[in-house]
C-alpha cells in the first residue's frame, strides 16, 4: 500500500492507495498538522495498519514551502524508520500529467513564490518542456499553442496569452493511475524543490 502526501498548494491532503483509493482526506487551507496522528485516523478508517505502507509519495513542490517542508520532513522520518521507499514528486509533474490526460492540452502550471513572483512550468506529453521564475506575473513560454493553466494563480493576476484556465491546484488521489511512471524511488531522503531551474527536459 503506499502513501501520498500532497502539500504545495497549501491544503494538504493524504490517500492511501492500493490499485485504488482506498482513504483520502482533503484538509483546511494551510493547516498544521500533526501527521503522525493523520496516519494512524487514516489507516484506521481504512481498516490497515502501518506495516502495510510500502512506499511513501510526497509532493515536493515546487509551492507552499512551510507546508511541503514538513511533509517532506514526516516522509523521510517514515521511509527510513519503516525502511521503505520514499517517492518524491514534483508539483508540475503531479498537476501537468493530470490536467494534460483530462484536457488534452499541454498544461501550464503556477506556483506562487512570493507576492505577484511565480514559479512556473509547461507539461506537454507528460514532460515539462519549459520552467521558469516569473518575478512580474508575466508568463511567457516559448509554445504558443493552446494550453490549460492550473495552479495557484487567476487570469487577473497573471498574465498568461492563449489559455484555459481550469480550477486545478490539487490532484485526486485517483491521479496516481496516471502518475505511476513518474514515480521514481528516490536514494536517500528527499527535500523541497525550490529551485525550478534546469528541470526542462524540451
Amino acid at each position: 500500500m503506499k502513501l501520498f502526501l500532497q502539500t504545495s498548494s497549501g491544503q494538504p491532503s493524504l490517500v492511501l492507495w492500493e490499485n485504488r483509493v482506498l482513504y483520502e482526506v482533503t484538509y483546511d487551507k494551510m493547516q498544521r498538522l500533526d501527521y503522525g496522528t493523520e496516519l494512524q485516523a487514516a489507516l484506521k478508517a481504512a481498516g490497515r495498519a502501518l506495516p502495510d505502507i510500502t512506499e511513501v509519495i510526497v509532493d515536493i513542490g515546487p509551492g507552499r514551502l512551510g507546508s511541503t517542508r514538513t511533509a517532506v520532513a514526516f516522509a523521510n522520518g517514515l521511509a527510513y524508520a519503516r525502511k521503505i521507499s520514499i517517492c518524491p514528486l514534483n508539483s508540475f509533474i503531479m498537476l501537468g500529467v493530470y490536467a494534460e490526460k483530462i484536457h488534452a492540452k499541454p498544461c501550464l502550471i503556477l506556483r506562487s513564490a512570493a507576492r505577484q513572483q511565480y514559479h512556473w512550468g509547461l507539461v506537454q506529453h507528460g514532460k515539462i518542456i519549459e520552467a521558469g521564475f516569473a518575478e512580474d506575473a508575466v508568463i511567457s513560454p516559448k509554445y504558443k499553442g493552446q494550453i490549460v493553466v492550473a495552479g495557484d494563480a487567476t487570469p487577473e493576476r497573471a498574465d498568461v496569452q492563449n489559455a484555459q484556465w481550469v480550477e486545478l491546484n490539487a490532484v485526486p488521489g485517483t491521479a496516481l493511475t496516471a502518475l505511476e511512471p513518474h514515480l521514481k524511488p528516490a536514494h536517500g531522503p528527499v527535500v523541497p524543490l525550490t529551485d525550478t531551474n534546469g528541470l526542462a527536459h524540451g
